[in-house]
C-alpha cells in the first residue's frame, strides 16, 4: 500500500514537473555550449517552430503544403519507437508537398539533432517558438498533428502510432491531392 502511494506521488510530481518544464522553457533554446537564448514569439495563434539554423517558421508560412507535426522527446520510449515508421513515411512521400516537423519538447536542438544522427533518421528537428495551445498539445508525447494545405487541422493523434499503416499513407495522399 505504501509503495503504491509513493509511486502515485512520484507520478504526480513527475507530471507537474514535465508540464512546467515544457511550458516554462518554451521560448528558451539551449545552445551547444550550455547557454541559452530567448526566442521572441510571433503574435497571433499561429504555431511557430524554430529550426536548426535558429530560423522561425510559422505554420501559416507552410500553406499550400500538408504539414506533419510530431511532438516528441529523446527520453520518451513510445516516441523513439515510432520514429522509424515516421522516417519510412517521409521517404514514401518524398517529392510531395508535405513538410515534416519533428518538434522536440526538450527545447534542445543539438541533442535532438544528435539523436537523429545516431539513429540514422532523416527527420528535421525543430523546437517550440511560442506557446502552443492546450487544444493542440495536451502534454502527451508523442502527439502528431496533421494539417491540410489550407493550414486547417485534419488530425490530432495522441500516443504511439505505426505510421507504416497503409491507411495513414492513403489519408495523407488524399490530403496531398486536394
Amino acid at each position: 500500500m505504501k509503495q503504491t502511494i509513493k509511486l502515485n506521488a512520484i507520478l504526480i510530481f513527475g507530471f507537474i514537473f514535465f508540464q512546467n518544464f515544457v511550458f516554462a522553457n518554451e521560448n528558451e533554446l539551449k545552445n551547444s555550449d550550455g547557454s541559452s537564448e530567448t526566442v521572441s514569439s510571433i503574435t497571433g495563434d499561429d504555431l511557430i517552430f524554430v529550426n536548426e539554423k535558429r530560423e522561425k517558421i510559422a505554420l501559416s508560412d507552410l500553406k499550400g503544403k500538408v504539414v506533419f507535426v510530431n511532438f516528441w522527446a529523446t527520453w520518451c520510449r513510445p516516441c523513439v519507437e515510432e520514429m522509424a515508421s515516421i522516417n519510412e513515411l517521409k521517404k514514401k512521400l518524398k517529392d510531395k508537398d508535405i513538410v515534416f516537423v519533428m518538434l522536440n519538447i526538450e527545447a534542445d536542438l543539438e541533442k535532438a539533432k544528435n539523436f537523429m544522427v545516431q539513429r540514422k533518421l532523416d527527420l528535421p528537428v525543430y523546437v517550440v517558438g511560442k506557446t502552443i495551445s492546450p487544444d493542440l498539445f495536451k502534454n502527451v508525447v508523442p502527439t502528431t498533428l496533421i494539417y491540410n494545405k489550407k493550414g486547417q487541422l485534419e488530425g490530432n493523434i495522441q500516443g504511439m502510432t505505426d505510421f507504416n499503416d497503409p491507411k495513414i499513407y492513403e489519408a495523407l495522399k488524399q490530403l496531398l491531392e486536394k
